[in-house]
């Protein structure tokens, strides 16, 4: 019978999308403040977020996309927490009554590990598992034969290879951090505690 292992250390990452570009650097700075730094190459290009009736009611037309990453790996089981604290930082943003929108930000907290993109959500579905506090995760991309691959469930922008080259210099990253663990004779842990 197989011991049960730590899991391997994942990158935490923020998916942020907004009408209002000037937000970026606001929530990048909130990220910090309560998160850490981030990775020297932690933050992505901006991206056009395709255009849905879902998000354009609330959130105004025009949005667009950017994704943080932490400088520090961060524990697979951390992210229901992190999860609550980006509402919390949505909500404060929001609560300041100066946009013209109902929800001026968006910020998706999730995982890329070696082998998938893990996001955060507070929506139950056929394909979620629960994880707590009212929070679920999904899959939304695994790694396979060099390249990402998207679910039945996968949001369109994720489907999208755009953002998969960013996604894929951490994850090799991290195969870097496992395979030096290995080869030292000491498990791929230790990340800091959510």
């Amino acid at each position: 019978m197989r011991e049960p292992r730590p899991a391997p250390p994942a990158f935490l990452f923020f998916g942020v999308f907004t009408g209002f570009e000037p937000l970026f650097g606001e929530v990048k700075a909130l990220l910090e403040v309560r998160f850490g730094s981030l990775h020297p190459r932690g933050e992505s290009p901006v991206y056009p977020f395709p255009a849905t009736q879902t998000y354009s009611r609330s959130m105004g037309p025009n949005l667009l996309r950017k994704f943080f990453v932490l400088e520090r790996p961060w524990p697979q089981d951390g992210l229901a927490r992190v999860k609550l604290a980006a509402i919390e930082m949505e909500s404060a943003i929001r609560d300041r009554g100066t946009f013209p929108v109902e929800r001026p930000v968006n910020i998706d907290p999730g995982l890329i590990n070696d082998c998938r993109v893990v996001l955060a959500s507070t929506k139950d579905y056929a394909h979620r598992l629960y994880r707590g506090e009212g929070i679920w995760e999904e899959v939304t991309l695994f790694h396979e034969k060099g390249s990402y691959r998207p679910l039945p469930w996968t949001y369109p922008d994720f489907r999208s290879p755009a953002y998969h080259p960013f996604f894929e210099s951490f994850r090799e990253e991290l195969l870097s951090i496992i395979q030096s663990a290995r080869s030292q004779g000491r498990p791929p842990s230790g990340p800091p505690s959510a």
